[in-house]
């Protein structure tokens, strides 16, 4: 099917699902506690878009990076990373796991902030020396403690905002997200349309739409690696619906390129609202600084 101009085309597979996360956070080292954001961007998958999307010695930066698993892998990938946050709890893992990885060894510069974009406060003044110089934005789409998809897209309007002039012009900015189903008739909701949207308002071009796997295949059979609250949900929506719904195998991977012109052009636009039902024939497509991690 031919795509419509401008809109991202589905260009590749990315090689992410071969085990779990909480595999990968054991394999990784993370701290233990690191699993409890349920948010979190998956090691394997951070790992491949910094390496794709960044040069070696290259800057990335999360402006929502939860327990800091994009600042971990662009450090082990020999980069340099900076985190931003807003919930001191997951600054504090961020941190712990930013710390461990650096005492095995790791020579390149990393450090997970916490939000205030105030002037005068340190993530400002961080953040004002690294316009134009961040090669890669990337960040996971993350619902609030209220669990309001709404406002998860309408925070990351607002991060995408505030962050994308940071971004080299030639630099990528990539947003992953997990299949939503519609909390009463659940459909699969159009998420990914959203974000692209959100992408393009703030002046982003959008490059690719991909498939971030969950799952692998062995012995020719399909072996998924969803969570416990994803296996809770589908057979939620399986008794509703009454027939059986395919555990989640992916997530997407939406990629798109700073565009100068557009950029300077950008405010933050309000979100539309997401529809009320909608059908897919297809699965889900600080005031200051507490610390720099040492």
């Amino acid at each position: 099917m031919r795509e419509q101009p401008g809109s991202p085309v589905l260009t590749s597979v990315w090689p992410t699902g071969t085990a779990s996360v909480a595999a990968q956070l054991s394999e990784g080292g993370y701290h233990d506690a690191t699993g409890t954001d349920t948010a979190l961007l998956a090691p394997a998958i951070a790992r491949h878009a910094i390496e794709v999307f960044t040069p070696p010695g290259g800057v990335v930066l999360d402006p929502d990076c939860g327990t800091g698993t994009t600042i971990v892998e662009a450090l082990r990938c020999g980069r340099h990373a900076i985190g931003l946050t807003g919930q001191r709890r997951w600054w504090r893992l961020a941190r712990a796991n930013v710390t461990a990885t650096k005492a095995r060894g790791v020579f390149v510069d990393g450090m997970v902030l916490v939000l205030d974009r105030r002037p005068g406060t340190a993530v400002a003044a961080a953040t004002a020396g690294l316009i134009g110089r961040i090669d890669l934005l990337l960040t996971t789409l993350r619902r609030g403690p209220a669990g309001d998809l709404t406002a998860a897209l309408e925070r990351l309007n607002t991060l995408l905002t505030q962050y994308r002039h940071l971004v080299r012009p030639g630099g990528y900015v990539v947003v992953t997200c997990a299949p939503e189903r519609h909390p009463a008739g659940h459909e699969l909701l159009d998420v990914p349309g959203k974000i692209t949207a959100i992408g393009a308002a703030v002046g982003l071009a959008p490059v690719a739409r991909s498939v971030a796997l969950t799952a692998d295949v062995r012995q020719h059979r399909i072996r998924t690696h969803a969570t416990a609250a994803e296996r809770r949900a589908v057979a939620h929506a399986e008794r509703a619906l009454g027939h059986p719904i395919a555990l989640p195998t992916h997530h997407t991977a939406l990629v798109f390129r700073a565009d100068p012109e557009a950029g300077s052009r950008a405010t933050a636009l309000p979100v539309p609202p997401l529809p009320a039902r909608r059908v897919l024939p297809r699965l889900g497509d600080p005031a200051r600084v507490l610390s720099n991690a040492a």
